[in-house]
């Protein structure tokens, strides 16, 4: 009797020591590879959240790391206690994922059904070894290796695919994402497709990163629509080519997409010194941008110049992003006035500057494009880097390799 007593102690003991300890080693890897993979989505599309709200951004930081330490746990010697935890937590996930979808009506991409698959997989497989942990043949080699195979190949085809890219921008991507330009008007940026033509390729010196319009009060609305009307007189006085040359506007450097061609004059006010756009300022910008080089070519933009020594305040508001560019080649006109060869949205070498016969300036001054001409409002804003309605005659953005600008002085395009 005694015997049976002590054999039937001996079983419950290790009954218990089981049920509070490890679950077996062929197990353990899978559950590891679905923590670990939806941590790995989690962690790279951080950055595009990020650019949403801080908050967001750092929720998916959380959420990512809590993945990798649960991985690194499961890895480890896994208890009762620390498959509830995973489950609960990724059960939690996946709830707080479903109340955001129903409440905000967000699309749901393939980055989302890859995440809630591979944390479903995880509650499920740690239910399971929840009350199969006493039984030592919990999980066969050839079902771990799969599971964890499929993990890893989820969260891959995840990140690769087109919709990783623009994740965070909610209800659609990119192309819904309005961003005001001025009175009452609005752009969107440009649309990223799988073969943008070049676009993506088009520099425009250095500056920190441009996202979508800040909200404005009243005031400074009012102020900005009234300092666009003024752009807008300048694009009237100044309608062509023709006419802007003959106001004393040269040409600097040649047409380049997204661009268009600059035309400036030096020796008008246009060299703003105290970085505020006033009146004057914004009557007179130091160069114009037009359509292409022929004397009946269009107004397209502006581009404001200032000397200040910080980033200029610009004009009302805190949307306007200023710019400078550096290695750019300067050289002196036949007729005296200031030429660009090479343009100053490209970096030039100080040996292609001086086959061109100019010289290079290390860094310009603050600048900045300002598309407000009606009909040439740029689909990257008011402000933007570049204006996609200035393109190549073939309709891309590709440009011949610089070393052939020299040769072609009038235009950069490739169909051209």
């Amino acid at each position: 009797m005694t015997d049976v007593l002590e054999r039937t102690t001996l079983d419950e003991l290790e009954l218990g020591r089981l049920a509070t300890t490890e679950a077996t080693p062929r197990a353990r890897p899978a559950l590891a590879a679905l923590s670990a993979a939806a941590a790995a989505i989690h962690l790279v599309m951080v950055p595009s959240h990020w650019g949403e709200s801080a908050w967001e951004g750092a929720a998916f930081v959380a959420a990512g790391w809590a993945q990798l330490m649960l991985a690194a746990l499961l890895l480890g010697r896994p208890s009762r206690r620390l498959l509830l935890l995973t489950a609960a937590v990724n059960a939690g996930f996946i709830g707080i994922w479903a109340y955001n979808r129903l409440t905000t009506a967000e699309d749901v991409d393939v980055v989302d059904l890859s995440v809630v698959a591979l944390e479903a997989a995880l509650v499920i497989g740690c239910l399971l070894g929840l009350r199969q942990v006493v039984h030592r043949r919990w999980g066969t080699g050839v079902v771990t290796v799969a599971t964890s195979l499929a993990a890893l190949a989820l969260a891959t085809a995840a990140i690769a695919s087109p919709s990783a890219r623009d994740h965070a921008d909610h209800g659609g991507g990119a192309d819904n994402q309005a961003v005001h330009a001025h009175d009452g008007a609005s752009a969107s940026p440009a649309p990223v497709a799988a073969d943008d033509r070049g676009l993506s390729a088009l520099s425009n010196g250095h500056h920190h990163e441009m996202g979508p319009e800040q909200p404005l009060d009243r005031a400074t609305r009012a102020e900005l629509s009234r300092q666009i009307v003024l752009t807008q007189q300048v694009a009237a006085q100044y309608p062509t080519v023709a006419a802007a040359e003959a106001a004393g506007y040269r040409r600097a450097g040649p047409y380049s997409p997204g661009l268009g061609a600059h035309y400036i004059r030096v020796s008008g006010p246009g060299l703003n010194g105290d970085g505020v756009v006033d009146e004057a300022d914004a009557l007179s910008p130091l160069a114009i941008i037009y359509e292409g080089t022929d004397p009946e070519a269009r107004v397209a933009g502006f581009m404001y110049y200032s000397m200040s020594a910080a980033e200029p305040e610009g004009f009302a508001g805190p949307n306007d992003v200023w710019h400078y560019h550096t290695n750019t080649c300067l050289k002196q006109a036949a007729n005296g006035e200031q030429d660009a060869p090479f343009g100053a949205d490209r970096e030039v070498s100080a040996e292609l500057c001086e086959r061109a016969g100019g010289r290079l300036l290390e860094q310009t001054q603050w600048m900045v494009h300002v598309w407000s001409v009606p009909g040439w409002e740029s689909q990257q804003g008011l402000f933007g880097e570049v204006n996609p309605a200035l393109a190549c005659p073939d309709g891309s953005y590709h440009q011949r390799p610089i070393e052939e600008w020299i040769d072609h002085p009038l235009n950069t395009c490739l169909s051209a």
